[in-house]
Formats: C-alpha cells, sequence, structure tokens
C-alpha cells in the first residue's frame, strides 16, 4: 500500500512540476499576456482539471513560477557567482561573465536574447497586477543583497572607502537591469558581453 501511495504522491508532483516548466518556458519565450492556460497544459501533457487542482489562476501559478525560477537562479548563477573564492570586487565581474555567458547559451537555442525573466514579467504586470509586482520586487531585493553584502565585504577589507553599499547595490542591479534590457531590444548578447563588467566601477557616495 505504501509502494501504491507514493507512486501517487510522485505523479502529483511531477504533474505539478511539468507545469510550472511549462509555464516558466512559454512566459519567458513570450509574454504573460500571449500564454494561456491551454497552451501551457498542451506543453505539460496535461489536462485543464490538473492544471486547476495545482493552481486556481494563472496568477497563481505565475507566483509559483517566479518562486521555482529564482530557487534554480539563485542555485545555478548568484550562489555561484559570489561564492567567496576569490575577492569581493572580482565577484562582480564572474557576474557579468556568467550572466553573460547565460544569456548567449538561450540566444543561440532559441534565436533570440530573452533577457531578465524577471525584468520581463515587472514591466509587463507591475501596473496590472499587485501580488505578482510585489514578488518580483521582493526577488529583486534579494539579489541586491548579494551585491550589498558583498560590498561590505570590499569595504571591511578596504577595497573600497566612502560609498553607501545600500544604494550601490541597487544603482549596479539597475544598471544590469539596464544594460539586459537594451540586449534584449537588439537581440544582441554582446552588448552584455561589452557592457556589463562597469557593473563593478559603479559606486554611490555615503552623505552626511
Amino acid at each position: 500500500m505504501r509502494g501504491v501511495y507514493n507512486e501517487k504522491v510522485n505523479a502529483r508532483i511531477d504533474t505539478r512540476q511539468r507545469i510550472l516548466e511549462s509555464a516558466r518556458d512559454l512566459i519567458y519565450a513570450r509574454s504573460y499576456a500571449d500564454v494561456g492556460v491551454a497552451s501551457i497544459c498542451e506543453r505539460a501533457g496535461v489536462r485543464k482539471g490538473s492544471f486547476y487542482h495545482f493552481f486556481p489562476s494563472k496568477r497563481d501559478l505565475t507566483l509559483a513560477v517566479l518562486e521555482d525560477y529564482f530557487l534554480g537562479f539563485k542555485e545555478a548563477l548568484l550562489d555561484r557567482a559570489f561564492a567567496p573564492d576569490i575577492p569581493p570586487l572580482e565577484r562582480l565581474q564572474r557576474l557579468a561573465r556568467m550572466v553573460y555567458e547565460h544569456q548567449r547559451a538561450l540566444s543561440e537555442a532559441s534565436g533570440h536574447l530573452l533577457g531578465c525573466p524577471f525584468g520581463n514579467l515587472a514591466a509587463e504586470l507591475s501596473t496590472q497586477d499587485e501580488p505578482i509586482r510585489k514578488k518580483v520586487a521582493s526577488i529583486f531585493r534579494q539579489v541586491q543583497v548579494y551585491l550589498r553584502q558583498t560590498l561590505e565585504e570590499a569595504q571591511a577589507q578596504g577595497q573600497l572607502e566612502g560609498i553607501d553599499t545600500q544604494a550601490t547595490a541597487q544603482a549596479m542591479f539597475a544598471y544590469m537591469e539596464g544594460v539586459l534590457l537594451m540586449a534584449k531590444t537588439r537581440n544582441d548578447p554582446e552588448v552584455l558581453r561589452r557592457l556589463l563588467p562597469a557593473i563593478s566601477r559603479i559606486r554611490v557616495e555615503a552623505t552626511g
């Protein structure tokens, strides 16, 4: 009996994950508005009843997609880029390189530079869907924590002086998002290669 129960649990988990991954890929490659429940179910190989069993609405699914995507992004990119095996400011260069390599690989596979999945949804939905806006804002803050902590470590080691680490982290993140948008608009990953390394030279002076 336990074996049958476990098989059913695993099947439910697998179905939910297929829906998540299908929605993530479709929304990222196209847009939130352009992707309907039917197309997500078709890609995942499930019926609408299964979709609504796991997700009461498309918004609920998108919130889950954002969380799932961020966990993967954190593990595959952030935790690796900011690993403490090199000096703090060099980690910013590694971040720039990894973002470029990731976007270039996606571009080569799809024919399009897809940009930041979180920024894409923020641009599309921030004035239309408050829960999704808040979720993206939370993800943005979590990324900025990595930047701020790196700057604080560089400051403690005497590599930086007289900067506002919180404001500088925000400015660095805003610059990265802007470069990603420019590269997406031009459909050219080389924009990232040329411009992202400048992130390590951004400074906001401390006041007061």
